[in-house]
């Protein structure tokens, strides 16, 4: 019991460093990062073969997903974005189909109004992109703590790519992790395509 409270308190803070470490960056370097974190994507194999890809909805001063959204689209890939089940506390997929269609969560994150014919299986997927407070070089990551996307990833094929998104500033070498803590296969950056396993 003193290590899984010991785990958590130093998930803490590391979420805390996490929150600091983008609140730190300013609108336009977020802006400017999100767009090169758009171009990697974009030349990268994984991401432009994938059809059917589950992407969030950026919340306050993550990297900006609005634009990939849309340019996903126009390539013709179906895009899903996650909503949170109270009932289940899971992630339902959603396939979107425009910001009309958006509403404020209980976490003040945009996600779409549940539609009982775009709600899809978690096995409609290849290829993921995951949100993060910080993520490791080895493929952890830390999130908000609800533990939402680890139960997600839990669920999908080890075929499907998953994929943390974030600025260079949130990469470390370390951050805590524990049994039911989901690993990444790669992270995209402003400044880099880091890989966990082979493509």
């Amino acid at each position: 019991m003193e290590r899984q409270e010991d785990i958590s308190v130093l998930k803490k803070e590391y979420r805390d460093k996490g929150k600091q470490v983008r609140a730190a960056l300013s609108a336009e370097e977020r802006a400017e990062k999100s767009k090169a974190i758009e171009r990697r994507l974009f030349q990268w194999e994984p991401f432009m073969i994938a059809e059917n890809a589950s992407v969030f909805m950026s919340f306050r001063d993550e990297v900006e997903t609005r634009h990939l959204i849309d340019m996903m689209r126009v390539m013709g890939k179906r895009v899903y974005v996650p909503i949170v089940d109270k009932e289940s506390n899971d992630l339902l997929l959603s396939l979107f189909h425009n910001y009309d269609e958006l509403v404020e969560s209980d976490f003040g994150i945009l996600e779409p109004r549940i539609n009982p014919s775009r709600i899809k299986e978690v096995e409609v997927l290849d290829f993921i992109l995951v949100p993060g407070l910080l993520f490791s070089r080895d493929g952890y990551r830390i999130g908000f703590g609800g533990g939402y996307y680890d139960r997600l990833l839990s669920k999908l094929s080890p075929d499907v790519p998953r994929v943390g998104i974030c600025f260079e500033e949130q990469l470390v070498d370390f951050v805590p992790s524990e049994t039911y803590d989901q690993a990444l296969d790669a992270v995209v950056t402003d400044r880099n395509i880091y890989l966990f396993k082979e493509f």
